[in-house]
């Protein structure tokens, strides 16, 4: 392909490889995986080994390998990663061993999770572990160096996806064998699986922070559930994202499945019945338990129980409440539930291998009896993110605080949208996060990180010559893209560069620009205008996305974002004749899609949308001085209270992503910095109070935590000048 061949003309120009985008490499260690389980989905196996250290030395671990893993000293949780790279390359952590090792001998173990199958979140590659322990820059231990023993742990392979764009739920079969161990009791004498080397693999640096793994004890018990089976006809059944349902990738067809703990949930009415008064509370069959968090927060579930008698303990959680109960099923689609079968009687600490976001959490029983002592999460947050908040406001500094943990629970090895359904590293939203790294860290390591993936791809499976994923790492087997975010992409491009100066960034990704835009080029129709676009064509989640108006004929919002993407990558690359096409576009535009009062969004349909007039005015189609009359309208009858008053019914309204925030930007642009700190708090201040976090819509019916939003904090007007988007 002519674009993949300009990247790696590219890459040979700025040789050497380690110099330019990091390229790491291991002293000793070799890829290693076992051959039993090489390529079944949600294969988990567990590598252990022992070190010696003298207790002072720079102790420290370096891992990567695919898919995920998670790492224990001596039983001590210490890690988890590695950070996620782009087809053809692995990323390299090197995390600190030295806070929980201890002198003398030390047990190591690595658990790890092949998924072996497509998301939207992790590479789909050949399962594979490579890691070393240096104690004062020697190695000491290395995969491939026959010191290691892999055993299968308690993680039970058949079961449901926890969500159509991510792999395998959550499902163990618990006994005190495993928790022994990991702490290298005595007398274990495991089931062991050959291991195989594996062939070599391209290696970068980690790029990203290292997360601290603060604990979040805020979670309490409140309320003491009443559990008790449904009858009669329970209607329609919750997706289950068995084979299937799911088309991103391999999974498990119904009639195999284990365990499926969604059904498990749905066929039971849990309703709360009375407050909890006290710390820890007793769980059957009929009887469970509801905790809450200060926020919504993201983090690996952590349970700490006793079991009097053996049974299966499910753990349900959400981000919000649906009349006062936990209704994941209906309100988010995703399978958000840890179960773990106790076979033995005893006390547990219990910790999910995945990230997940919650506020709420119920923990119920199938069968057997228990003590839930504490429920708490081990948070997985950027931890960079120390900028002072200096306002003074209540409101405004409950609003900051929320961008802040939205920004950390999304922005910790890539910029995701959500830190929950998909943990995806989504365009568009990216666009927005990265002035909230900027602002929040003082940096754009994240940013470069993540558009450096797009950049070093080798390839990018099932999409068309010169487009781009609308997410990335991931794979996308439907064939699937959103055109209109690798415009969003391109315009991050030059906004970085504005932030950073970093030019190696900037020609790194230019054969990924130019191989977009000649894709766009096929797409344009005799008056040079996008007409017809394929695929996904996303606008807004609202009446703007309507099939009529994004996929039929000449869509206005999309080429809006065109004409201003032309100029974006003439000043980039010095292409003078795209800043041409670009200015012939913008005239076209105000000549047809202006109707004499409002910017209509098809060419063919006389609907009008909020979301087109902004987007007609964050592109610079639209100005306060070329169109007085609806700037008028837009800034004094238009924001969060618009529709509360019943004006102008016949424009359709706007929501949070990303028309709300286009408009808060537009204003901010235009000074109206106490306007823009009154729209703030109608729109983000009940988010902010209800979960801590800010949301994908304007109401809370799917994510509560989407990191576009975290650069509402720019806006804010305690920080004049701040505004760092174009």
């Amino acid at each position: 392909m002519k674009h993949l061949l300009l990247l790696s003309t590219v890459l040979l120009a700025i040789s050497p490889v380690s110099a330019s985008f990091g390229q790491v490499r291991f002293e000793k260690a070799e890829p290693i995986w076992t051959a039993a389980e090489k390529g079944e989905v949600n294969s988990s196996v567990a590598f252990v080994s022992g070190f010696d250290w003298d207790g002072a030395l720079p102790l420290k671990l370096r891992l990567s390998g695919c898919s995920i893993f998670r790492v224990f000293v001596n039983g001590e949780f210490a890690a988890y990663g590695p950070a996620r790279g782009p087809h053809g390359w692995f990323r390299m952590d090197e995390w600190d061993l030295s806070r929980v090792a201890k002198k003398g001998r030390n047990r190591l173990t690595i658990e790890g999770v092949a998924y072996n199958t497509t998301t939207y979140y992790i590479i789909e590659h050949a399962p594979f572990l490579q890691a070393e322990v240096v104690a004062g820059g020697k190695v000491v231990l290395a995969t491939g160096d026959g010191w290691w023993m892999a055993v299968p742990t308690p993680r039970i392979r058949q079961v449901p996806r926890y969500s159509l764009q991510r792999a395998q739920s959550e499902v163990y079969e618990v006994d005190h064998l495993w928790d022994a161990a990991r702490r290298n009791v005595v007398g274990w004498n495991p089931v062991t699986l050959e291991i195989k080397k594996q062939p070599p693999v391209k290696l970068l640096e980690r790029g990203a922070p290292y997360p601290k793994f603060e604990m979040d004890r805020t979670y309490r018990p409140t309320d003491a559930l009443s559990v008790k089976l449904r009858t009669g006809d329970l209607g329609k059944e919750p997706n289950v994202w068995d084979e299937k349902m799911s088309f991103l990738g391999r999974t498990y067809s119904r009639d195999i499945l284990q365990y499926v703990p969604v059904l498990d949930w749905w066929k039971r009415s849990v309703e709360p019945k009375s407050k909890v008064e006290v710390e820890q509370w007793k769980i059957n069959s009929s009887c469970g338990v509801r905790y809450e968090g200060a926020i919504n927060d993201t983090g690996f579930l952590r349970l700490k129980v006793k079991v009097g008698k053996p049974g299966r303990i499910l753990v349900g959680f959400d981000e919000a409440l649906v009349d006062g109960k936990l209704d994941f099923i209906n309100r988010f689609g995703c399978n958000n539930i840890v179960t773990w079968d106790v076979r033995e009687p005893g006390e547990y600490e219990l910790e999910s291998f995945e990230p997940y976001t919650f506020k709420y959490a119920e923990v119920i029983m199938l069968e057997g009896e228990a003590t839930v002592v504490t429920l708490e999460m081990r948070t997985y947050k950027n931890p960079n993110a120390t900028r002072a908040c200096v306002l003074t406001d209540p409101a405004d500094r409950k609003i900051f605080e929320a961008a802040r943990e939205t920004f950390m629970q999304n922005a910790v090895d890539v910029f995701t949208d959500c830190p929950s359904r998909e943990r995806a590293g989504w365009l568009c939203d990216s666009y927005f996060t990265g002035p909230a790294e900027n602002f929040f860290t003082g940096k754009n390591e994240i940013e470069r990180t993540f558009l450096r993936n797009f950049a070093l791809a080798e390839e990018f499976p099932h999409l068309p010559e010169g487009m781009v994923p609308m997410c990335y790492p991931g794979d996308h087997i439907n064939k699937n893209y959103i055109p209109n975010w690798s415009m969003w992409f391109i315009l991050e491009i030059a906004n970085y560069f504005e932030r950073t100066g970093d030019r190696e960034t900037v020609e790194l990704l230019k054969p990924r620009v130019e191989g977009l835009l000649m894709f766009y080029a096929k797409y344009l129709n005799q008056d040079g205008l996008l007409e017809n676009l394929p695929a996904w064509v996303f606008v807004e989640w609202s009446h703007a996305n309507e099939p009529k108006l994004v996929n039929e004929g000449v869509n206005y919002p999309s080429n809006m974002t065109y004409s201003e993407v032309l100029a974006k990558a003439a000043k980039l690359y010095g292409r003078n004749e795209l800043l041409a096409q670009s200015e012939r576009i913008r005239k076209l535009i105000r000549e047809r899609s202006f109707d004499g009062k409002w910017f209509r969004d098809n060419s063919r349909q006389p609907d009008v949308t909020e979301t087109c007039q902004y987007y007609a005015f964050f592109h610079g189609i639209a100005t306060p001085k070329l169109y007085p009359e609806l700037w008028k309208k837009l800034t004094t009858e238009f924001g969060p209270e618009r529709r509360q008053k019943g004006l102008y019914k016949d424009v359709w309204p706007s929501n949070a992503f990303i028309g709300n925030l286009m408009r808060l930007i537009i204003l901010k642009r235009e000074g109206l910095s106490a306007q823009v700190g009154k729209e703030v708090r109608g729109y983000y201040l009940k988010m902010a109070e209800q979960t801590g976090t800010l949301w994908e819509n304007d109401s809370p019916h799917a994510s509560c935590n989407h990191g576009f939003a975290s650069y509402v904090a720019l806006l804010l007007r305690a920080y004049p000048g701040s505004l760092t988007d174009r």
